[in-house]
């Protein structure tokens, strides 16, 4: 969420940290050590909420500031699709890196930088309030905010960095 609607009310479920990464046809990949000039001249691959109003700002800061992406391959709204994309050698993305720990391990995907200090995104919940709902979705909502609430805000939120030996 970039800026909240004044008629919704929003509980933050959890935070997950976004890093760049290539696939195996990647001239980038297996390569450590790289810094942030690396992948300046590198096509991107994205989501379409990676803009500065969009969702994604910390990942369009992140850009803009080390002037990485300038030249476009595919924007898609669908992680999946993102990943395939990238996977496939069309170019670097953000990825959640709690959702793709797996591919690094498995030699899919490579980490790339920034490797300190990832872009964080807030997962909201959303609701109108003004909104009447049915006795399922009255008990669903209800459901929902009160794991949130008992859940400390620690174990909701992913690790920027799941297994630093590989980046």
């Amino acid at each position: 969420m970039n800026q909240p609607h004044p008629k919704l009310t929003y509980q933050q479920m959890y935070r997950e940290y976004f890093g760049f990464f290539c696939g195996p046809t990647h001239p980038l990949f297996g390569r450590e050590n790289l810094t942030m000039e690396d992948l300046r001249d590198e096509s991107l691959v994205s989501f379409d909420t990676d803009q500065l109003s969009g969702q994604l700002r910390p990942v369009a800061l992140l850009r803009v500031q080390q002037n990485v992406g300038r030249r476009i391959t595919a924007i898609s709204p669908h992680l999946e699709e993102v990943r395939r994309i990238i996977v496939n050698g069309l170019g670097i993305g953000p990825l959640p890196i709690h959702v793709v720990q797996r591919d690094v391990k498995d030699g899919i995907l490579w980490r790339l930088p920034p490797y300190d200090d990832p872009p964080a995104i807030d997962i909201y919940l959303v609701w109108n309030p003004r909104t009447p709902l049915n006795r399922a979705e009255t008990e669903f909502l209800a459901a929902l905010r009160q794991r949130i609430d008992e859940t400390p805000e620690e174990e909701r939120n992913f690790s920027p960095n799941p297994n630093p030996l590989q980046r």
